[in-house]
């Protein structure tokens, strides 16, 4: 779906986990991404890129009961401003299956339905 407009899906700006970015596949660094949707995510690393670079990201997706590693192509959009010596990037995929891009979706569905349940339990 390579082309969609990424407002389109539904983000998980709660969605927190440890990845690495590499320009080239072989040579890997540590990254956080924290918002994610179907259609792409944003990531802090200590790493300066260009806009309109492409990059490839491995990371865990949680599930419900275990982790997906996952290796994802993504294209940068847009950087944000510098702080304490790290850059936030908004990244669009780019060759994603659609069969990815749902079982994201799926899981952002899944963790915002848990995180409902659990606000319910407490109150």
């Amino acid at each position: 779906m390579e082309g969609s407009n990424r407002r389109s899906y539904k983000r998980d700006t709660n969605f927190c986990t440890d990845a690495k970015v590499s320009l080239d596949g072989r040579i890997w660094h540590s990254a956080t991404v924290y918002d994610i949707s179907a259609g792409g995510l944003k990531f802090v690393t200590n790493i300066i890129f260009d806009m309109d670079e492409n990059l490839w990201f491995d990371l865990d997706i949680p599930e419900f009961l275990s982790k997906h590693q996952m290796k994802l192509q993504g294209v940068i959009r847009r950087q944000e401003d510098e702080e304490n010596e790290q850059f936030v990037y908004g990244v669009s995929f780019i060759n994603i299956s659609p069969d990815i891009q749902i079982g994201i979706d799926e899981n952002i569905m899944l963790r915002e339905r848990m995180r409902k349940k659990k606000k319910f339990d407490t109150d």
